[in-house]
């Protein structure tokens, strides 16, 4: 009679158990706040870039000829993890970096390994007194080419400081090519931001 109970008691027990993961699980997964899905070519200035089949990507059709873009995005989001892919053919002298400029007029570059760093080097703005600042970019470089993901609140507490009260308001993609003897047909896509966890 005893082990009936305690056959009874270990269901339960496991029941229990397996319902408590499963509620874990479903309340600290992290929600996609935005998703970029790269549909069609607004937002991007330069030549040789263009949107299509979900991804942003740079081909000039010719290993001599050369060129490149930036894509922008105006949002306004609290800052979680991002994750995107990026992958190129054919690399030498270009130019892929991703980058996320926040309200603060801080900004932070992630820039994919073998590419050259950004030209810009931050921002000038006026602050509330009218005097003109500087805030220069966070560069990070090295970034393998595949799929990422990055805390974007560790990283800017690492670099900027603080992150309270900090929204992305920008986020950017350069791909350029400054090779007269490779293709450097370079793509970004799955751009995504979930919330704060």
């Amino acid at each position: 009679m005893s082990s009936g109970k305690n056959t009874v008691l270990g269901f339960m027990f496991l029941f229990f158990a397996v319902l408590a993961i499963l509620y874990f699980q479903t309340t600290s997964a992290e929600e996609i706040v935005y998703e970029e899905n790269f549909e069609d070519n607004s937002g991007i200035e330069g030549d040789f870039l263009r949107c299509e089949d979900g991804t942003l990507y740079l081909d000039t059709k010719n290993s001599a000829q050369t060129g490149g873009g930036v894509w922008n995005k105006n949002v306004s989001l609290s800052p979680g993890k991002i994750s995107w892919r990026w992958d190129g053919q054919d690399t030498d002298n270009f130019s892929l970096w991703l980058k996320v400029t926040f309200n603060d007029h801080k900004s932070i570059y992630y820039v994919a390994a073998g590419s050259r760093n950004p030209q810009s080097e931050g921002e000038f703005y006026r602050d509330r007194e009218n005097r003109r600042r500087f805030s220069p970019s966070i560069v990070i470089s090295g970034i393998p080419m595949s799929q990422v993901e990055r805390d974007l609140v560790s990283d800017y507490t690492r670099y900027c400081g603080p992150a309270e009260n900090v929204r992305i308001v920008k986020v950017s993609a350069g791909l350029g090519d400054s090779s007269t003897e490779h293709m450097n047909i370079l793509r970004i896509s799955d751009l995504k931001i979930y919330s704060q966890s």
